[in-house]
Formats: structure tokens, C-alpha cells, sequence
């Protein structure tokens, strides 16, 4: 039988999403930032805070809600910026779509995943957020990324381009930087850099800010995940 006591995957990174492919470890109930869908060939077993239990072969899970996924020799778990205000991709839009979801959720807790699918595709961009995207990149290798300097780049009075930033990416200016941070890092490693390479050229103040964001953001830890180039 496979080993299933560790994590052992690769986790694709998206604007506003994660993908894990691989197999589900041993782990201690934890919570994190992104909301998440579990698909599995198989019924695969969630505990709850309350060491309740569910099984079924799509679970949604709401954002920072305590859970513990029993062990699988393989699933596909996606993560997703919660604070995003767009619609789901259409893969994962017709996954769920096809699924007989089980929703774990806390008790009074608004529902992400009804909510998100629910809404529209994001439009194109407006040219202006085109550039301060593009700013974005350009200045995080450096380390900090400023609101009020890429503000000025776009010729935007500070409210305004904030305002307009999050309409128009569908998420607050400082979460659209650490995506595009943790995917930055991803690429690096996937060009053969070394974790502390990769966390520098991302603006990470070292590999165990890298690690710690990845844990906190998708609870899986950096040394298990596989990166392909």
C-alpha cells in the first residue's frame, strides 16, 4: 500500500487560486486564510473543530475554519483568495457545478462558496491597472511594494486608485502583491533557484517568510511540496 502518512504534491499557482495535485498527509487540525474545494476519487474524511466527522468526494471548505483532513493517496485541492470579487475559472466552476458538495463550515459563518459561485468572470482590465500590475512586478524583487507609489506611477489620487485597483483586480491592492509574490517564488523554483533565491527574487525577507507564508495561506509546509519546471 502507499505511503500516505506524508504530503507529497504540487501545488500550481493562478492570479487569485492555488492548486494542490497530489497526496493528502497525516496533519493536526489547523485553519488557514484561503477557502478551499477537495476533490477525491474516493470519499475523503474532514474532522471538524468539534471532532465531528464527513466524508464525501467534494468537500468546500470555508476560509479560517478549523478542520483536519484524514490521509488520501491522491486528491486535487484548490485554495482561493477569499477577499476575491470575481467568479470562480470555468475548470473549477464545472467541477463544482457536476459535484454534490458537502460544506464545512463554523456555525453562523456566511458562506464563501455559495456566495463566489454565484458571480461573473472578471472583465478586462482598464488600461491604467494593466501598468500598476505591471509596476507591481517590477518593484517586488526590491521588497516593499507601496500603495502610494504605484498610485503615483498611475497618475491616481491615492483613494482613487485604490478604489479602482480592487474593482477592477478583485481584491485588495496588499493581497494581489502576496499572490503575486508567492506566484513570482513559484517560478523561480520551478527555474531551479533555491528556496532562498527564489524568497529574495519574490521580496520575501528569507526562505522561512516564504515557508511560513505558504503555511499560513494553504496549510501545507514548503518541504512538501514538488516544483516542476
Amino acid at each position: 500500500m502507499p505511503d500516505t502518512s506524508n504530503w507529497n504534491g504540487r501545488l500550481r499557482l493562478g492570479d487569485y487560486h492555488a492548486l494542490w495535485s497530489g497526496s493528502v498527509g497525516d496533519a493536526a487540525a489547523h485553519r488557514h486564510f484561503a477557502a478551499q474545494a477537495v476533490f477525491c476519487a474516493e470519499p475523503l474524511t474532514v474532522v471538524d473543530a468539534d471532532g465531528a466527522r464527513q466524508s464525501g468526494r467534494c468537500l468546500l471548505i470555508e476560509p479560517d475554519t478549523v478542520h483536519r483532513l484524514l490521509p488520501a493517496p491522491t486528491a486535487e485541492l484548490w485554495f482561493v483568495e477569499p477577499t476575491v470579487g470575481f467568479g470562480p475559472p470555468v475548470e473549477l466552476k464545472n467541477r463544482l457545478i457536476c459535484s454534490d458538495p458537502i460544506h464545512v463550515e463554523m456555525l453562523g459563518q456566511r458562506s464563501f462558496w455559495k456566495n463566489w459561485l454565484t458571480r461573473g468572470a472578471r472583465p478586462p482590465l482598464d488600461p491604467r491597472i494593466t501598468r500598476a500590475a505591471a509596476s507591481i512586478d517590477r518593484l517586488i524583487p526590491m521588497g516593499s511594494v507601496r500603495l502610494a507609489a504605484v498610485a503615483e506611477e498611475s497618475r491616481l489620487s491615492l483613494g482613487r486608485f485604490r478604489h479602482l485597483f480592487a474593482a477592477e483586480i478583485g481584491m485588495p491592492f496588499q493581497r494581489f502583491v502576496l499572490w503575486r509574490r508567492l506566484i513570482i517564488a513559484f517560478d523561480e523554483l520551478g527555474m531551479r533557484r533555491s528556496a532562498t533565491e527564489a524568497a529574495h527574487m519574490a521580496g520575501f525577507s528569507d526562505s522561512a517568510h516564504f515557508a511560513r507564508t505558504i503555511k499560513a495561506m494553504f496549510g501545507i509546509r514548503a518541504s512538501d511540496l514538488f516544483i516542476e519546471s
